[in-house]
C-alpha cells in the first residue's frame, strides 16, 4: 500500500517541476535559434571548423588531442578520457560562425583541463561518487519510509537524510557543471580573437550563439533544485500522512 501511495503522491507532486520544464523549453528554442541564424553565416577567413581547431590546439600545445566526428545536431563535447574532441554533423566540417564558436567552446575545455581548472577538477572528483548515487538514492529513501512509517523504526530518519544528501548531489554537480560552461565560452571568444580567428562582429554573433547554450545549464540547475524540492515535499508529504 506504501508503494501505490507513494507513486501517485510524488507523480501528482509534479506540478513543482512546471517551471523547470517551462524554462528548459525555452532555453532549448533559444539554443537552436541562434545555433541555426548564425549557422547561415560564413566565417571571413573562410576556415573550417576543424582547421580552426587544429590551429588552436597545435599553438596552444595540444598537439596530441584528437578530432573526430560524431553524429547528431549540437552533442559536440570533449572527452578528457581519450583527449578528443567529438564535432557533431552540424559542427564538423563547417565554415560558419556557429560551428567555429562551438568548436571554440570544446577547445575551451581541452584548455580546462591541462590547466587544472579548479571547478573542473571538483566536477571530476563527483562522477564517480554520482555513478554510485543514482542506484542509492531511491533504495534508501524507500527503505527509510517503510521503516518509518510502517515498523515505527526511530533509525530510518538516517538512511532518509543519506537518501536525499544523496540525491543533492546532483544539483552541486549542476552548480559546479555551470561556471565549467561559461568560462570556456569566454575562453572560446578570447582565442578566438587573439588568434584573429575573427573579428570584433563576428564574436557578436558567437557570444549569442554561447550564451543561449549557457542558458541550458541554467535550466538544468534550476530543474535539479525543483527536483530537490519535490522529493523534500514527497518525503514530508508521506510523514504527514502517517499523521
Amino acid at each position: 500500500m506504501i508503494f501505490y501511495s507513494a507513486y501517485w503522491l510524488y507523480y501528482l507532486l509534479g506540478f513543482v517541476m512546471i517551471p523547470g520544464i517551462v524554462l528548459g523549453i525555452w532555453a532549448q528554442t533559444k539554443v537552436h535559434s541562434a545555433f541555426n541564424t548564425y549557422n547561415k553565416v560564413d566565417t571571413k577567413h573562410g576556415k573550417t571548423s576543424n582547421e580552426v581547431a587544429r590551429f588552436m590546439l597545435d599553438a596552444g600545445g595540444c598537439v596530441n588531442t584528437k578530432i573526430q566526428s560524431i553524429k547528431g545536431e549540437l552533442t559536440d563535447n570533449y572527452n578528457p578520457k581519450t583527449d578528443t574532441i567529438s564535432l557533431s554533423e552540424s559542427v564538423n566540417g563547417q565554415r560558419t560562425i556557429s560551428a567555429i564558436g562551438v568548436t571554440a567552446h570544446e577547445i575551451g575545455h581541452v584548455f580546462q583541463h591541462r590547466e587544472k581548472y579548479t571547478p573542473i577538477k571538483v566536477r571530476n572528483a563527483l562522477v564517480p561518487v554520482m555513478n554510485i548515487a543514482n542506484y542509492l538514492m531511491w533504495p534508501l529513501i524507500f527503505l527509510g519510509l517503510i521503516l518509518e512509517l510502517g515498523f515505527a523504526f526511530s533509525g530510518a530518519n538516517i538512511l532518509i537524510y543519506i537518501g536525499v544528501g544523496v540525491y543533492a548531489l546532483n544539483t552541486i554537480f549542476c552548480l559546479v557543471t555551470l561556471p565549467i560552461e561559461i568560462n570556456a565560452s569566454k575562453r572560446a571568444q578570447k582565442m578566438l580573437l587573439a588568434t584573429a580567428e575573427m573579428d570584433e562582429e563576428e564574436i557578436k554573433g558567437v557570444k549569442e550563439v554561447l550564451n543561449a547554450a549557457a542558458w541550458t545549464y541554467v535550466a538544468a540547475l534550476i530543474t535539479s533544485i525543483l527536483s530537490l524540492l519535490r522529493l523534500l515535499l514527497f518525503i514530508f508529504a508521506m510523514r504527514g500522512n502517517r499523521d
